[in-house]
């Protein structure tokens, strides 16, 4: 048997009010689809202040309405700076008799049907709960695992365990957002995160006490959700940052094919090519500030995290055993942190190497722009030289009786073909000259 008394089911669930650049409207937006959220009737009130911890409906729990009369519940609302906070709660409407492990089905499943399927959630976290009866002689691990796979059957059962108010607390997570990439991500959604906290008290004044640290709880998993999302965040950034560094050496690579074949690329070529690579430049170094700004998310958040769990653990007594909510905030500082730093590190030397690359572009066009101007200038002074050699030679050579040319028939039968051929030959000297001094 798997039987507790009273089974409850909290989810904890986190979106974005506002986040770097985002709009007035975007920000309304956000807080229209939180609102769909809670009963339409609502009195919400969120004033525009920074606050850690505010409490923004009127009053603070609003009861949960559902068609099953055997169940009840209430919805919770905060904003914790500029994310809001939302918990539903939903148990059996029974406090004395014990109820079978999938009565937690039922309750997830009628919480979830009371969700705004368009709500961006950055992260979600399903509580557990109940007591059991007096007497019972079961392990209280088999009865979590019992009730965990009543709600989540394509999962395995792999906990991180502990103490709590004389019970025992059993945490799942993993993550699997490691095969999502920029082309499956649509928004900032962060549902892909799996974690359930599954609490088995002795008794109802234990379950009872627990309810007292719902708040601390809010905090708590907030700022896990905001590390969890920010990594993932930086996860997309880095790929994005990737891709605009291939972007950019596919130009390149373009311009030094030409160069090696010797070939002339036109100026408009080079300019539009300087153009993409200047473009993609851009973005890649507003990604790299936004990869340094999650990392930022991150060192905030994982320190309000360990503060929030060190007044829970004060809160609970020496008797409780929570160390295993550390093993995240470990995770956070061994591996979240240190990754996006050598990333930084790593995509600022890719950005040094592309702008070497846009100068280097940049100093080809100019090349091409002044050896194509030197070449205009020669063929402006040697066609002037040979133009102007034709204007002097040609009405000479119209009269054959003046100076030298009476003495060539062939000049005076042709007067035009000769100033040519003497232009022409003027232009040569003009060239091979000039050739000569600049060498």
């Amino acid at each position: 048997m798997s039987d507790l008394i009273y089974p409850t089911v909290d989810l904890f669930l986190y979106t974005l009010k506002s986040s770097l650049n985002t709009t007035d409207a975007e920000t309304e937006k956000n807080k229209a689809a939180f609102l769909a959220q809670l009963p339409s009737d609502t009195q919400f009130n969120d004033p525009d202040i920074e606050t850690e911890y505010l409490e923004i409906t009127h009053p603070t729990q609003i009861n949960f309405i559902s068609q099953n009369k055997t169940l009840e519940g209430y919805y919770y609302a905060v904003r914790l700076n500029d994310t809001y906070g939302l918990q539903i709660d939903c148990s059996i409407n029974n406090q004395t008799e014990s109820q079978p492990a999938k009565s937690f089905t039922i309750l997830k499943t009628e919480i979830e049907q009371k969700l705004n399927k368009e709500l961006a959630t950055i992260g979600k976290t399903w509580l557990l709960s109940g007591w059991l009866p007096e007497k019972s002689s079961h392990n209280h691990e088999d009865i979590a695992k019992n009730c965990y796979y009543a709600l989540f059957k394509d999962t395995y059962w792999q906990p991180e365990k502990g103490t709590f108010l004389d019970g025992k607390i059993f945490e799942i997570w993993r993550s699997e957002k490691a095969n999502y990439s920029l082309e499956k991500a649509s928004n900032a959604l962060n549902s892909h995160e799996h974690h359930v906290i599954i609490a088995i008290y002795t008794t109802r004044e234990s379950a009872e006490q627990a309810a007292e640290f719902y708040k601390d709880w809010m905090g708590l998993f907030c700022y896990r959700s905001k590390i969890s999302w920010a990594y993932w965040q930086s996860r997309l950034i880095k790929q994005s940052l990737l891709n605009h560094y291939k972007q950019i050496e596919a130009n390149r690579k373009i311009t030094n094919q030409s160069n090696s074949r010797q070939e002339k690329q036109s100026i408009t070529t080079s300019r539009k090519i300087l153009n993409n690579i200047d473009n993609i430049l851009q973005q890649y170094t507003i990604d790299l500030l936004n990869l340094s700004f999650q990392k930022q998310i991150i060192e905030i958040n994982l320190s309000n995290y360990q503060l929030r769990l060190a007044l829970i653990k004060e809160k609970a007594g020496q008797n409780n055993q929570l160390d295993f909510l550390e093993k995240f905030s470990g995770l956070a500082n061994k591996k979240y942190l240190p990754q996006i730093t050598k990333d930084i590190e790593n995509m600022q030397l890719g950005l040094q190497l592309l702008e070497d690359t846009i100068n280097a572009t940049r100093s080809r066009i100019e090349v091409e722009k002044s050896e194509r101007e030197r070449n205009f200038q020669e063929l402006v002074a040697v066609a002037g030289a040979g133009i102007a050699t034709v204007s002097l030679v040609k009405d000479p050579a119209k009269d054959c009786k003046k100076d030298i040319f009476k003495q060539v028939q062939l000049f005076c039968d042709y007067p035009f073909s000769f100033s040519l051929i003497v232009g022409i030959i003027v232009s040569f000297a003009v060239w091979w000259l000039r050739k000569r001094v600049r060498s």
